[in-house]
C-alpha cells in the first residue's frame, strides 16, 4: 500500500501599512510641521517686535536730545556784558525750505508754524519749530545738523525743525540757516517714522512783583500765539508722535513722547 503524500501550497499573508494608515501618518506629520512653522513664525515676529521697540526707543532718545540741546540754547549770544539779545538777534523774515514763512522781531529767539496732519483718519497738530541763537566761533555749541560754529566770527543761526514725507515715509528734518542763507547741506533727515510734532509755548502771563520772574503759568499752541508772545517764551513743551512698530496689533496707537524744555536765556542762561 503506497502512502500518498499530498503536497500543497503554503498560504502566506503580506504584511505592511494600509492606505488609511499611511494617510493618518501623513496627516499627523503635516500637523507637526504646521506647529513647527507656527512656532518659528511666532519667534520671528517676537524678535522683529523687540527690534522695532528698541529702535523706537533709540529714535525717541535721539530726537528729544537733539530738540532739547537746540531749543534750550534759544536766545543765547556770546557776551551779554557788551551787547544785548535785541542787538545780537536782529529782525528777520525767512522762507523755510518747506515753504513756511518765519518772522522774527529783534531779540526774538523762537518762532513756530502751526499745521495739521491726518494719521489713520484722525487729524493731529503737526507744527514746525524755529530756534535762533548766536554763537562764537569754536565755542562748540551744537547746531541741529551736528556741526558747530567754525566761521571765525560770531554768527546767528536759525535751526528749523519740521516733518515731511518721502516715498510714504515721514521724517523729522533739520534745516540750518547761517546768517542770512540756508546751509548748502540743508535740510538734513534726522529721524524716520516721525509722524507729527505738537508744540506748546510756555508763557508767564500773571503779573508779578518779582523782577525777572519768568515762571510759566500757561502753555499756548502756535495758532493762538500773538506777535508779542513770541519774545516772552520761557519754555517749550514738545510732543513727538512716532509710528508704532506694533501698530498692526489691535488697539495699538501712535507712540507719543513729551518733554518740557526750558530756555536758558530766560531761566538763568545768557
Amino acid at each position: 500500500m503506497r502512502s500518498l503524500r499530498h503536497g500543497g501550497m503554503v498560504s502566506r499573508r503580506e504584511h505592511g501599512y494600509s492606505l488609511i494608515e499611511l494617510m493618518v501618518a501623513i496627516l499627523i506629520a503635516l500637523f507637526l510641521i504646521a506647529g513647527v512653522i507656527t512656532i518659528e513664525q511666532s519667534v520671528r515676529n517676537s524678535y522683529s517686535d523687540r527690534n522695532g521697540v528698541a529702535q523706537l526707543e533709540n529714535d525717541e532718545r535721539f530726537t528729544m536730545t537733539m530738540l532739547s540741546e537746540i531749543t534750550q540754547s534759544a536766545g543765547y549770544y556770546p557776551d551779554p556784558a557788551v551787547t544785548s539779545q535785541v542787538a545780537a538777534l536782529p529782525a528777520a523774515t525767512i522762507t523755510a525750505p518747506n515753504g513756511a514763512g518765519l518772522s522774527f522781531t529783534s531779540g526774538q529767539a523762537i518762532d513756530g508754524v502751526p499745521n495739521t496732519t491726518i494719521i489713520n483718519g484722525t487729524t493731529y497738530d503737526d507744527d514746525s519749530l524755529a530756534v535762533r541763537f548766536m554763537t562764537a566761533s569754536g565755542d562748540g555749541i551744537p547746531l541741529c545738523d551736528g556741526t558747530s560754529n567754525q566761521t571765525g566770527s560770531d554768527t546767528v543761526y536759525t535751526n528749523y525743525f519740521y516733518i515731511a514725507s518721502v516715498n510714504g515715509t515721514s521724517y523729522l528734518y533739520c534745516a540750518l540757516e547761517i546768517g542770512n542763507a540756508w546751509s548748502q547741506t540743508s535740510p538734513v533727515q534726522l529721524v524716520e517714522n516721525v509722524e507729527a510734532m505738537q508744540i506748546w509755548y510756555g508763557l508767564h502771563t500773571v503779573a508779578s512783583v518779582t523782577p525777572g520772574d519768568y515762571s510759566v503759568d500757561t502753555y499756548v499752541p502756535a495758532a493762538s500765539m500773538t506777535a508779542s508772545d513770541w519774545s516772552e517764551v520761557t519754555a517749550v513743551r514738545i510732543a513727538v508722535m512716532f509710528k508704532n512698530p506694533l501698530q498692526a496689533d489691535v488697539g495699538q496707537q501712535a507712540a507719543t513722547f513729551t518733554k518740557v524744555i526750558a530756555l536758558m536765556s530766560r531761566t538763568g542762561g545768557s
